[in-house]
């Protein structure tokens, strides 16, 4: 054994918290010293311990892990070496950050829901797991008989269990076609927008290939869809002598790696892109081959970026003009392995489809798509069994005849087939939705927040599956005690990743029996399907038979991919869309969206370009503005300890959180209101401080964090605490009390969460 991989004190050495360097900067390695619940503590003296495999899908990312089993109890977690998704490649570490580290500290959680429940005269009672399916059986044939299966609302999250069987049971067989994506949550206006120019859902850079990275709204070493991203970014920094720039008003562990820093004043980012589209074609440095051959609206585009001079942009965006000509020569010169990448700093904006446009626009106007180093066009390149079409099994699709409702008053909701986050609460009112199945989400803290509140106590059925008591499994009909991700198998298919010519599979057996008289996935929607009459669409005993006849397809079983961990499966090239064009309405890479035709009715409806443009903030369809009374911009933000907001009751990762801001000796431990100390001087404002959030809608508390990193003007706090939260406490704020029905971007529906706010000081004591 290496010295790496010898135990110390139960724990692996490579799986401590490494100190000093990039490494340390970005959550690559876990903080599990003291995760370990008591349960498991108390295996670690036994013998016989054993290493299995497990997949951490608890932000959608499959990390493999390798996972220490003692008397049945996990006691000891890492990533798997060569993993595509835990480490940089063939023959690199693999790792897990500390939210795949938190999952210990998950399993083994004295909160945690063990058992089934039911609601019986307005009040939940434990039940046994017949008794909760059969009630849960009775209650959804009910509410099918008096409302209609199309009332009944699907909702999905993270972490989310890489399976099939919710929608096969609650979409297939039921019949319930609405559900609420992520799309309207998390990523909307940038992975529409480039889906409709570039016919890929959401591109991934070719990270470790880079040689100019910007990581525009994006804080890539920390809020990652796995380990490979990060450790991406550092080879491309090591190997290529990449660049990378970070654009973001926060100062953030990207920031912390980047070569430059570009603190840009919010939601002025479309025009930044604008300025530097009008510097590359002004040098002559665009990809006129990319642009002739492949492409559609550049005279659109050079149109609208005529008149947008780095000076221009200057004004509005707070960032130097000869700064704004340096990224835009360096990102040009360096294609086509350049990229330059938004996430949910953009998707945020109530102006955030416009931007999310322009910046992708760039990536096609250097000719970057699809590239070595540049916005790969990841694909699997392969495909699994239909395991009931092998078993001759017609699986029925119930959901398509479902009548739908109409939101008129909403131009967004005539592309978008589900519904937007933010309008449930409307669909309630209205009686377009009477109930809804969760699974593993809480839907009240991603916007809209107090109506949801309602119109949870107004749904006559609502279930869920869970692990810890939230705001939805406080109001559930039925409550399912969910198996945590050490106790399910799984398995994923992917082409993103650290092989970036590769297709692979990954999967892995349960590591441990489910704690209490928690269930598999598939033992629940199995059993719910029996009861309800539809077994036959069942005829696995366990999800580890349903995945194995799917690995038919490569020749693999499933006890041969848990054995080892992950297979490299398939080859790929670079510039798919050589053979065969873009996957667009006209196949070609669109800088101008008048092609697709939802798109460019949307436009004319709510008087928009559809080529490129510049939507500031305006009181109405783009963002309210600051003012004299509201003069703050307050926003979301996101750190590596935390999940999306469905895991904070996690003692380790709000003890780690804690630390990191310095407030560790303190005995609060939800969240901090990140300002500026110039802001809090001038509010009287000090360091740990208990202060109110005042928006023109609402308001929260919680304590101040004062800290350089945050650009003066702006301030923000974590998602996922306070009322509605998995804390039992509900410790901190639930900073989606600030955001109401009208808070949507206006092409994709998506909740925006940026706020004018002003800041008043309580006193120095949590109320």
């Amino acid at each position: 054994m290496s010295e790496t991989d010898a135990n110390d004190g139960g724990v692996r050495r490579r799986t401590l918290l490494k100190a000093g360097g990039a490494a340390a900067a970005v959550g690559l390695t876990g903080v599990g010293i003291n995760a370990v619940g008591e349960e498991a503590e108390a295996a670690s003296d036994e013998s016989g311990r054993e290493t299995v495999h497990g997949n951490c899908w608890i932000c959608r990312a499959s990390c493999g892990q390798e996972v220490t089993v003692a008397d049945g109890k996990a006691i000891d977690l890492t990533g798997v070496d060569g993993h595509p998704k835990a480490s940089a490649g063939e023959g690199r570490e693999g790792t897990l950050c500390s939210k795949g580290m938190g999952q210990l500290n998950k399993t083994y959680n004295p909160n945690r829901i063990r058992e089934p429940h039911i609601r019986e005269d307005g009040e939940l009672r434990a039940a046994s797991w017949d008794e909760a399916i059969e009630f849960a059986a009775q209650r959804l044939e009910e509410f099918a008989e008096e409302h209609g299966p199309e009332k009944f609302l699907r909702y999905q999250g993270y972490p989310l269990g890489k399976h099939p069987w919710h929608d096969l049971v609650f979409k297939n067989l039921y019949g319930a076609p609405i559900k609420v994506g992520r799309k309207t949550t998390c990523h909307g206006p940038f992975s529409d927008s480039w889906a409709w120019m570039s016919g890929y859902g959401r591109e991934w850079p070719d990270w470790q290939n880079s040689e100019y990275i910007i990581a525009w709204g994006r804080n890539v070493m920390e809020c990652f869809r796995g380990q490979w991203e990060p450790k991406g970014v550092l080879d491309a920094k090591e190997r290529n002598d990449a660049t990378v720039v970070c654009i973001d008003p926060r100062y953030t562990k990207t920031a912390e790696v980047a070569d430059q820093w570009i603190p840009i004043k919010p939601r002025t980012d479309g025009a930044l892109a604008l300025a530097m589209a009008n510097v590359i074609i002004e040098e002559g440095l665009y990809d006129e081959e990319f642009i002739g051959n492949y492409t559609h609206g550049f005279e659109s585009y050079k149109e609208a970026v005529a008149d947008k001079t780095p000076e221009w942009a200057a004004e509005i965006t707070d960032v130097d003009a000869d700064v704004i000509r340096d990224i835009a020569i360096g990102f040009a010169e360096a294609a086509p392995s350049s990229v330059a990448f938004p996430w949910t700093g953009i998707a945020y904006q109530s102006n955030g489809f416009k931007n999310a446009q322009n910046i992708q626009a760039l990536n096609g106007l250097v000719g970057n798509i699809d590239s070595k180093g540049g916005t790969r066009q990841w694909t699997a390149g392969f495909g699994l069994d239909d395991p009931h079409e092998k078993q001759g099994i017609d699986v029925p699709a119930n959901y398509e005849d479902q009548p739908t409702p109409d939101y008129d008053d909403y131009p967004f909701q005539r592309h978008v087939r589900d519904l937007s986050h933010n309008l449930v609460p409307k669909a309630v009112e209205r009686g377009d939705i009477k109930g809804f199945v969760n699974n593993w989400s809480q839907p009240p803290k991603s916007g809209n927040t107090r109506a949801w509140f309602e119109a949870l106590e107004e749904m006559d059925l609502v279930i869920t599956v869970d692990a810890f008591w939230t705001g939805v499994s406080k109001r559930a009909d039925v409550v399912f005690p969910g198996a945590s991700q050490l106790e399910q198998p799984f398995l994923q298919t992917g082409g993103d990743g650290s092989y970036s010519t590769n297709g692979w599979v990954t999967g892995s057996k349960p590591a441990i029996e489910p704690v209490g008289n928690c269930r598999r996935d598939y033992q629940v929607y199995k059993a719910l399907a029996e009861e309800m009459g539809w077994g036959e669409y069942f005829p696995w005993e366990t999800g580890e038979e349903y995945y194995d006849s799917q690995l038919e397809a490569i020749g693999l079983s499933f006890d041969e991919l848990d054995e080892k961990s992950y297979e490299i499966v398939a080859d790929f090239e670079y510039r798919q869309y050589e053979d065969g064009g873009f996957d667009t309405e006209n196949g070609l890479f669109n800088f101008d969206l008048d092609a697709k035709p939802e798109y460019k009715a949307l436009a004319d409806d709510i008087g928009v370009s559809t080529a490129p443009a510049w939507h500031p903030p305006d009181d109405d369809l783009f963002g309210e503005t600051t003012n004299e009374e509201y003069p703050l911009l307050f926003t979301d933000l996101m750190v590596e300890q935390f999940s999306r907001g469905h895991c904070q009751a996690l003692s380790q990762s709000l003890e780690a959180y804690a630390q990191r801001f310095g407030h560790e000796d303190e005995d609060y431990r939800g969240n901090y209101l990140h300002i500026n100390p110039k802001d809090a001087k001038a509010r009287g404002i000090e360091d740990g401080d208990w202060v109110k959030v005042q928006s023109a809608d609402d308001e929260i508390e919680l304590m101040a964090n004062l800290w350089e990193g945050i650009r003066p003007g702006w301030v923000g706090t974590e998602n996922g605490f306070g009322v509605g939260s998995a804390q039992p406490d509900e410790e901190g704020a639930n900073s989606m009390l600030l955001n109401k029905e009208r808070h949507v971007e206006p092409t994709t529906g998506m909740t925006a969460r940026n706020h004018p706010v002003e800041i008043e000081r309580l006193g120095g004591e949590p109320r």
